[in-house]
């Protein structure tokens, strides 16, 4: 993986960034390319948990031909709703609150960070953000360390992409993914193997510009976009 710098979704520098209301419509994952594969297990997440915007759908199809043959990527949620996202963030926040109850608030928001962004900045309202790994010829998951959304203290901290308390091959299959990704522009949060984004105002602060792509829809916003599509 390509060096970068290591920025919680609470740092302030992400509230700086400008964010406009895009048109650019979203698009199911479900059915876009053979090569992607939706796990609909998570249906239940969201009713639109497989939508993307359209850019980031053609990077990971582009991003595809990065892979070794017969690895296929394996989508987990792309976007989630501003009102998901507030209770998982504060899900997130409760659980830092109970195992760290004497720490100031800058320090449990940090914390909670780790593991769901904050609402107002948080990349999966945008439809910029996608979660996802990889799977072999026969549908199987690859070894990535562990498993996708697992809680970064609970495990040691082994969610952190350079984790190295994870086997050689975890740590391999997470280079594999970074490589195809971050060819095509993608930008991962280091506390997560898997969430990777494009566009969104993490993107921004990553690639050191100062105006994201794209701000925060609401679930009538996108479907408006998809009749645009």
């Amino acid at each position: 993986m390509k060096e970068s710098k290591k920025v919680l979704m609470s740092d302030p520098s992400i509230l700086t960034i400008i964010a406009m209301p895009s048109q650019e419509p979203f698009i199911d994952l479900v059915n876009f390319d053979p090569d992607i594969v939706v796990d609909q297990s998570l249906a239940n997440r969201s009713q639109y948990f497989s939508f993307v915007r359209l850019s980031v759908a053609k990077k990971l199809s582009l991003a595809k031909n990065f892979l070794p043959k017969d690895i296929r990527f394996f989508i987990k949620e792309g976007y989630r709703s501003l009102d998901i996202q507030e209770i998982a963030f504060k899900r997130s926040l409760q659980r830092v609150k109970e195992n760290s109850p004497y720490q100031d608030l800058d320090y449990l928001i940090a914390e909670a960070s780790k593991y769901v962004a904050p609402p107002n900045v948080a990349p999966h309202p945008t439809g910029g953000a996608v979660d996802l790994t990889l799977i072999d010829s026969d549908g199987i998951e690859l070894d990535l360390g562990t498993p996708f959304d697992a809680i970064p203290h609970e495990t040691d901290n082994a969610t952190f992409f350079d984790a190295t308390n994870i086997s050689i091959e975890a740590i391999q299959n997470r280079q594999i993914l970074a490589h195809a990704l971050q060819s095509v522009g993608f930008v991962n949060y280091y506390t997560e193997w898997w969430h990777w984004s494009y566009g969104d105002k993490y993107w921004a602060v990553m690639n050191d510009v100062d105006e994201a792509l794209y701000n925060h829809v609401t679930d009538e916003d996108l479907l408006d976009l998809l009749q645009e599509a």
